[in-house]
């Protein structure tokens, strides 16, 4: 990642925030400073990635395989959990859907 647009956002924005308070007490001088250098830094890294390429996330198959969280996993597992996260699912009523039904009390 570059760094010089990023040190160059965080610049500019002190220097933004002590311009804005430049007739005002040094609290809320340092205050608007630390705004300005907190956007500088937002953009100076927006900056910074413009023009890359974002490479997807990948998930190291030694360490999460196996619990059910892996893209792979919920894909094999689908139509087991019901598109719902593993192990999840609600709980059967103990005597069926019908329980309640008046012939059945």
């Amino acid at each position: 990642m570059k760094k010089t647009p990023i040190f160059v956002g965080v610049a500019l924005g002190a220097i933004v925030g002590l311009f804005t308070a430049i007739h005002d007490d040094v609290g809320l001088k340092i205050v608007m400073m630390s705004i300005g250098m907190l956007v500088g830094v937002a953009v100076g890294g927006a900056i910074a990635r413009i023009g890359k390429k974002d490479r997807p996330l990948k998930f190291d198959d030694d360490a999460l395989a196996g619990l059910g969280v892996t893209p792979d996993d919920l894909m094999q597992n689908y139509w087991r959990d019901k598109g719902r996260l593993p192990l999840s699912s609600p709980l059967e009523p103990e005597h069926g859907h019908h329980q309640f039904d008046p012939d059945h009390l």
